[in-house]
């Protein structure tokens, strides 16, 4: 063979050798590579792991909600509402108030409301309205704001709630009637000045006696400083709010009456008479009373009267 076909050779021989070398090299990095790609998870595997692990755990250790019971009551008697009931009230774990006006009104006030005799409606040609039959009443006027206020602080505890009603003497209608307004209880031989749904001032009375007096809605239809009777008495702070056909005069409020006797002095009506019914009509009361209703009420303003 000549000496240039032996270097050719030679030279072919080292490129297979050096070309099979580099094949084997990345033959093997490769291999490591993809062993290594598929047995490491990736960054993002990991997080997704760790947060899977986290949330699993979060799950398993909250704790469940136990909504309590409540129990309404005057004296044995008593509305019962179940843990269920309670968390019906409940919107997004947030106190829907409106859902519990909603159920004290519809299941609850009205059974105290029998309990304590119910309502009557008083009515006339000019106007009605509801009064308690009773004097004395289980007081439910701030039920409301009371369980309301009640829920918020344990209603998810998973107590026995307690809610205890007691009676009071209440007058016999709610304020609702107008803005202000006046109310007569006969029976009470009382008087309670409303305004913006407050009673303002409770007076003392001396009514009309039985057979004489009359019930329903009268709006004040005049007044006077001290006009005189058919009688001759003067009546302080006049309101009128009825006239009697059978009488031809009018009934109003004022304060107890004075008069002239034989030798010219005045004589005023005995204060005893507060709380007794003594007239055929009128409505009376201690002077400055008078006043001041006669100073805090115009014509057109509405008086209820009931017994």
């Amino acid at each position: 063979m000549p000496k240039r076909d032996s270097i050719i050779i030679s030279i072919l021989s080292v490129s297979i050798l050096l070309v099979s070398f580099l094949i084997l090299s990345l033959f093997l990095n490769h291999g490591k590579f993809f062993v290594k790609a598929n047995t490491e998870p990736t960054t993002n595997e990991s997080v997704s792991s760790q947060n899977r692990d986290t949330v699993l755990g979060a799950s398993t250790s909250e704790k469940s909600i136990e909504y309590s019971s409540l129990d309404i009551c005057y004296e044995d008697n008593c509305k019962s509402l179940s843990p269920e009931d309670v968390e019906s009230f409940y919107m997004d774990s947030k106190l829907d108030t409106q859902s519990v006006y909603m159920y004290l009104l519809q299941n609850v006030v009205g059974y105290f409301e029998e309990l304590s005799g119910g309502k009557e409606l008083v009515k006339n040609r000019k106007g009605s309205f509801y009064t308690w039959k009773e004097d004395i009443i289980i007081d439910t006027s701030s039920i409301f704001t009371d369980v309301v206020d009640l829920l918020k602080e344990s209603g998810k505890e998973g107590l026995t709630l307690k809610y205890a009603l007691y009676k009071k003497e209440a007058p016999g209608t709610d304020g609702n009637y107008a803005s202000k307004y006046i109310e007569i209880d006969n029976s009470r031989q009382k008087l309670y000045a409303w305004k913006d749904g407050e009673v303002i001032k409770e007076i003392k009375l001396s009514a009309a006696k039985y057979g004489w007096q009359v019930y329903g809605v009268f709006p004040i239809v005049d007044k006077g400083i001290q006009p005189m009777a058919p009688s001759g008495n003067y009546m302080p702070y006049w309101m009128a709010f009825y006239y009697s056909p059978s009488q031809d005069s009018w009934y109003g409020l004022h304060g107890l009456v004075w008069w002239y006797d034989d030798k010219g002095n005045v004589v005023h009506e005995n204060t005893d008479y507060i709380g007794v019914r003594r007239s055929k009509g009128c409505i009376r009361m201690l002077k400055d009373d008078a006043k001041y209703l006669y100073d805090s009420y115009e014509r057109g303003d509405p008086i209820l009267i009931h017994e």
